[in-house]
């Protein structure tokens, strides 16, 4: 009674808003079900009216979306997006690779435009992610770990495209919105389209070479939709698209992609050899001078010591028989595509990665989140837009947030947040890009939250010997993971670590980085530039300022303020 007397004593009062009667937290209007917890001002009769009420609004808004058509004269682009995860540029057949088969890379970058440079703002999957979906570095609002993700509060490239009218179809991998943030900025999702069938470990637990990835081939093939959810993700995906779906409409596919372990379908786990990577493309050698601490400490706290080259070669050549399969479910989504011209003549393909891999080289295996090599930061940037050139090669750096810019410059969206993205529409159009460009990475740890063996969310991972992961929650405690900052641009690398061994490269003369020249006397002067770059770059971008201001004055005294009935 007390409730329904202050429910009352609300309504008559002037200015009150509608978050109110909804137990005072806008966000309340988004929770999936109602309960006296989350309404607590009703009583239950009424929050089962407003339920019913709820759920028809949401059955009317369900079957209006499905009848697909667009409002008259809208001609904004949709947009389809493949990112498979841990897919580095290198190991493709358009950015140099020697024999790795990529034809539907290499065609998409024929008919449309492939990105040398691009890199990704960190190396690890969630982080990276924030940072490409925000168009903000990952030091502005702290997104630095695994399971700090992009909140409700914070402006996204997606949502600005929701709330003009997208329908965000996401089928995938997360490791980018809080639940919050995701229900506001996606409009449907599938659970369970991710992954890629792969055998069993192939070093037993407790010998040498258990914690390497390595895996034994899967017993089916990449065709079977029911074993691989990368490839289930693209036959919803298309189904999705052939039957009158509502435009436009972004499709996300963040598949798992080349992420290890390393093992792969039957018919792509001998697709190449090792004996083939050592002759035709041979990969960095181990303990190279002047390298970060964790370029030994994978190799110890994962037991590789005593392995050879071949085991190696033999990684790198599962790892190109992934890659391989990621670009035959491109074949297949831009074949579906193609199949529907009136989705094709208006729709965007684009395919890009969170970041890179190891993949033997150095003899490590997997990634390092403070690691800046070049087969971690850089990452394939394919896209074919309407209207757009053929065959364009750009070699002037981006980064990857400006792709999830671009989107919304492409869909004429005004976006009013504070970021650094810069959009490639003019690249897709046929320019070369700015070659003076600098672009940016970030990685590292330093406080005791961060690591990750001390996140409550990731802890048992971290602490369980049998999991893969358990070696490298070792290193992280006993070694440490320095922060870091990446400045790269068409001539020179700097990886800048105020403790631990920071980097230098020229690279005209090294482009695969075996020859750090940091502090070399002759590099001063380009060592002293880019520093200099790196402080202004932070002072620049170290805070934003907030979209929504504050009134200066005081509140209302305590007595003056309402109190609601306990």
């Amino acid at each position: 009674r007390e409730r329904e007397r202050e429910r009352h004593r609300e309504r008559e009062r002037p200015g009150t808003s509608a978050a109110v009667w909804f137990g005072r937290h806008p966000r309340s209007l988004f929770i999936g079900s109602p309960s006296i917890t989350v309404f607590p001002l009703l009583p239950r009769m009424a929050l089962l009216r407003i339920w019913s009420l709820w759920v028809a609004v949401l059955a009317a808004a369900v079957v209006d979306l499905g009848q697909g058509a667009r409002a008259p004269g809208d001609t904004r682009p949709n947009f389809v997006i493949l990112l498979p995860d841990e897919t580095r540029a290198e190991s493709i057949g358009v950015y140099g690779h020697p024999f790795v088969k990529t034809p539907n890379l290499d065609a998409l970058a024929a008919n449309g435009t492939v990105f040398k440079e691009a890199h990704v703002l960190h190396t690890q999957c969630a982080p990276s992610r924030c940072a490409m979906i925000t168009g903000r570095y990952m030091h502005v609002l702290g997104h630095r770990t695994q399971t700090h993700l992009v909140r409700e509060y914070e402006p996204n490239f997606f949502r600005y495209l929701k709330d003009a009218g997208y329908y965000i179809l996401w089928m995938g991998k997360n490791d980018m919105f809080s639940q919050d943030a995701f229900t506001l900025s996606v409009t449907n999702w599938t659970k369970g389209d991710i992954g890629v069938s792969q055998g069993k470990a192939v070093y037993p637990f407790g010998t040498p070479g258990y914690y390497s990835f390595l895996s034994s081939a899967s017993d089916f093939f990449g065709n079977d939709s029911e074993h691989n959810g990368d490839y289930r993700a693209v036959v919803k995906g298309l189904e999705f698209m052939a039957n009158d779906p509502p435009e436009p409409f972004l499709i996300f596919m963040p598949g798992i992609g080349a992420h290890p372990s390393y093992g792969a379908p039957k018919d792509y786990y001998d697709m190449y050899s090792a004996e083939q990577v050592s002759k035709l493309a041979p990969l960095r050698p181990p303990h190279v001078a002047k390298k970060p601490k964790y370029h030994e400490g994978i190799i110890k706290y994962r037991g590789l010591e005593s392995f050879n080259q071949t085991f190696f070669d033999k990684i790198n050549a599962i790892y190109l028989g992934r890659v391989s399969y990621v670009d035959w479910i491109l074949g297949q989504l831009v074949t579906g595509i193609d199949a529907l011209p009136a989705i094709s003549k208006n729709t965007a393909i684009f395919v890009t990665s969170d970041h890179g891999d190891f993949s033997g080289d150095y003899h490590l295996v997997e990634k390092w989140p403070g690691g800046m090599d070049d087969i971690l930061t850089r990452v394939p940037l394919i896209g074919r837009v309407p209207g757009g050139v053929k065959g364009h090669v750009v070699e002037a750096p981006v980064n990857v947030f400006d792709l999830f810019y671009t989107l919304t410059v492409m869909a004429e969206v005004n976006v009013s947040h504070i970021h650094f993205a810069q959009s490639l529409l003019p690249q897709l159009m046929g320019d070369p890009g700015n070659m003076s460009r600098t672009v940016y990475s970030e990685g590292g740890y330093q406080y005791f939250r961060e690591f990750e063996p001390n996140d409550p969310e990731q802890k048992k991972s971290y602490e369980d010997p049998h999991h893969y992961f358990y070696p490298r929650g070792q290193e992280e405690i006993q070694e440490g993971i320095p922060r870091c900052i990446m400045a790269k641009n068409g001539t020179f690398k700097l990886v800048y670590r105020p403790e631990g061994v920071s980097e230098l490269y020229d690279l005209k003369k090294d482009k695969r980085e075996l020859n750090n020249v940091f502090d070399q006397p002759d590099y001063k002067a380009v060592q002293q530039e880019m520093m200099m770059d790196l402080l202004k770059m932070m002072i620049r971008t170290a805070d934003v300022t907030p979209v929504l201001e504050d009134p200066r004055g005081l509140p209302p005294p305590p007595e003056q303020q309402h109190r609601p009935a306990p």
